[in-house]
């Protein structure tokens, strides 16, 4: 049941974080193909409008379908790379990430509908698809094991056995999805048009045009290209049209489905202005450049809206309203037919200038009230789909409880162990038995030690501290993590558990008038397990703003350094600061202070113990003034004399934190030293 759980978790996750991150990298990589392809898309049609055929119009047209026809296999390389860098979970969601890609290359393949080339684009795939994946398996695998602390060789049993646990159950699945999604595209491409054809028997020409497109939005919400499927019944609708020529090209473009598939540019709109969540906010913003060019992959995959039926409603109905309204618009004469062809690739409102030479207004208009009745609809449609997301979510209760079978992990979470590691598996797994045995005898608790402005003696920052207490309530440092650190499962309840503890104090400073950051110190999986990430997002979205910080260890930061700065900046843009916790204490390396983009450097202990000789002190002093140039805070670590304390101020360290100062302390503790601090500086 745990192991279940834990898949679950994983694969509801993915979507909003790790492949929110993976699919904004891969369509950042190759904006400036799309920025080119666009611009020469538009001077080809402006040399078509302007009756220009010179042998550079002709290059320039030709140039641009070259580029169109390309972009397909653009898309696949990008996402196909970036989603598996950015994957380290199993079989299930491997699957669940790859499909993605597979299912666009096979809807831009039905825009040729050529049987040949889908077939040469299956067998090319599924030969190409998994040697890359193992390929970049393997190469973390070595990559992981040459930059541990203790380096060992990886033998090829190791490499074998990692590939065949972790990454070909996916690549069959991925390789069975991509023949039934072709056995799927073959039957729609079979029975599709029959089964419009029964649909609009005897009904009125019109209402055929808008059941068309109702039709394609529904093939489009199943991951099938419904123009490429529908060609035949589109040109039976054209043979049959009336004088205004409908359904056309330029119909679709111009009003029924502004920024592709659903009409996805109202839905990225109400994500940007209504959505709270920064995650959904993030892949707005993303999709964006994307979504102008009527490109709707990043919102129909990123959300996802393919298989989604809580958004199928507003998925369907927006492009269908729009198509009513421009039809009922055309036939009032209150706007006439395009009478220029226009690319599908032109952005919104830019398409009505170049259709109709100039005298666009009322075509404008039409767009903008076709924009405006998809925001009101898909701003419903969403409000009900993020309240329903945030009512299921199904998070890990509060670790550990009392009675070692309430745990929300199990014995089955001791299996989940990376299998490279040195020591034996099951000893290992014997050694996370004892010690959760023992830790659920006693609790969790989260502690808090002040960081103190020294200039005005005020609390600046706070740090939350993990102990447990034992049976006879007394309060240790948790060692045991030595231990849990070889399980993902155990350890990522434990993180996900330290940061909702952490939000719920800072939510009750808050509405108590505190305004504190309060650093969490994080593990590595901070920034590889989609849980820990999906916790942190979560507790975000509940806690005000400039409320929480990260620590994280040097050591922990260069795992996967350019993931790492990605993923910090993303944070930061969110208001999260970030702290190198320990640095002095170990190997630390200067080359890495201006890359890692943290906000504060934490000086350790041992950094400044002897601070009272003159070479020390001249060491402290030149690292704070390095980070001073570099635009880094500093605060120093176990300040624990009043020697220490000023030797610190006469450097120019404001910001420190130690037991001279103020020692870990709990919750309530710690408000009662708020509240007088705050009435203190209201009584001046």
């Amino acid at each position: 049941m745990a192991n279940f759980r834990d898949i679950d978790e994983r694969l509801s996750s993915l979507s909003a974080h790790r492949t929110l991150l993976a699919i904004r990298n891969a369509y950042l990589s190759i904006l400036p193909y799309v920025i080119v392809m666009a611009a020469v898309t538009v001077a080809a049609n402006l040399f078509h409008f302007a009756g220009i055929d010179t042998g550079i119009a002709v290059y320039v047209s030709h140039l641009a379908r070259y580029l169109g026809e390309l972009f397909p296999e653009v898309i696949l390389l990008s996402l196909s790379w970036s989603l598996n860098s950015h994957n380290r979970i199993r079989a299930p969601a491997v699957m669940l990430v790859s499909l993605p890609v597979f299912w666009i290359l096979c809807g831009w393949d039905q825009l040729y509908a050529e049987v040949g080339q889908q077939t040469r684009s299956l067998g090319s795939t599924i030969a190409i698809y998994p040697a890359i994946l193992l390929t970049h398996t393997t190469f973390k695998l070595f990559a992981r094991e040459n930059t541990r602390s203790h380096p060992q060789r990886v033998v090829m049993s190791q490499m074998i056995t990692f590939n065949l646990r972790y990454v070909l159950p996916g690549v069959m699945a991925v390789m069975l999805a991509i023949v039934l999604r072709f056995a799927f595209v073959a039957l729609a491409d079979r029975y599709a048009q029959d089964i419009y054809a029964l649909l609009v028997d005897r009904i009125p020409y019109h209402l055929e045009v808008i059941l068309f497109v109702m039709f394609l939005q529904v093939l489009s919400l199943f991951a099938i290209h419904g123009y490429a499927t529908m060609l035949g019944v589109f040109e039976y609708l054209q043979n049959k049209s009336d004088v205004l020529g409908l359904p056309s090209p330029e119909f679709f473009t111009l009003y029924a489905t502004p920024g592709g598939a659903g009409s996805v540019l109202c839905l990225m709109l109400v994500m940007l202005v209504v959505s709270s969540r920064r995650e959904y906010k993030s892949l707005a913003r993303i999709s964006a450049p994307l979504t102008l060019f009527n490109i709707s992959e990043t919102l129909v995959f990123g959300i996802p809206l393919v298989f989604n039926l809580r958004m199928a409603w507003a998925f369907i109905s927006v492009p269908t309203i729009n198509a009513s309204l421009a039809y009922t618009a055309m036939s009032m004469g209150w706007v006439a037919p395009p009478p220029n062809s226009v690319h599908w690739a032109v952005p919104y409102l830019i398409s009505s200038y170049l259709a109709f030479d100039g005298v666009y207004l009322p075509s404008m208009l039409l767009q903008l009230t076709c924009i405006g009745c998809g925001v009101l609809i898909y701003s419903v449609a969403w409000r009900r789909y993020v309240h329903r997301e945030r009512s299921s979510k199904d998070e890990y209760p509060v670790f550990p409880s009392r009675n070692a079978s309430d745990s929300a992990f199990g014995d089955d979470a001791l299996d989940i162990v990376l299998m490279e590691e040195n020591v034996s598996r099951w000893s290992r797994i014997k050694q996370a038995d004892r010690t959760l045995k023992w830790l659920n005898e006693g609790q969790l608790e989260l502690v808090f030690q002040p960081i103190v402005d020294v200039r005005t003696h005020r609390i600046k920052h706070i740090e939350a501290l993990l102990r447990y207490r034992d049976a006879q309530g007394l309060l240790h440092p948790p060692q045991f993590l030595d231990v849990l650190r070889h399980h993902a499962g155990v350890m990522e309840g434990i993180e996900c558990w330290v940061i909702r503890t952490a939000a719920h104090h800072v939510r009750q400073w808050n509405e108590a008038g505190f305004s504190k950051r309060l650093f969490i110190n994080v593990t590595p999986l901070f920034f590889s397990s989609g849980n820990v990430r999906r916790c942190f997002f979560n507790a975000l979205n509940d806690c005000p703003v400039n409320s929480l910080g990260i620590e994280i260890t040097e050591q922990a930061l260069l795992e996967d350094l350019p993931r790492t700065l990605s993923d910090i900046k993303l944070f930061q843009s969110m208001d999260v600061q970030f702290a190198l916790d320990d640095f002095g204490s170990g190997y630390s390396s200067f080359n890495y202070l201006s890359q890692l983009g943290v906000d504060f450097i934490k000086l350790d202990k041992t950094l400044i113990d002897d601070i009272h000789l003159p070479r020390q002190a001249s060491v402290v002093e030149s690292v704070y003034q390095l980070c001073r140039h570099l635009s880094l805070q500093v605060i120093c670590e176990g300040v624990d004399k009043d020697a220490k304390e000023a030797r610190l101020e006469r450097i120019g360290v404001t910001l420190m934190q130690g037991f001279l100062l103020y020692r870990p302390m709990e919750a309530p503790a710690l408000e009662t030293l708020l509240r007088q601090e705050q009435h203190a500086a209201g009584s001046l």
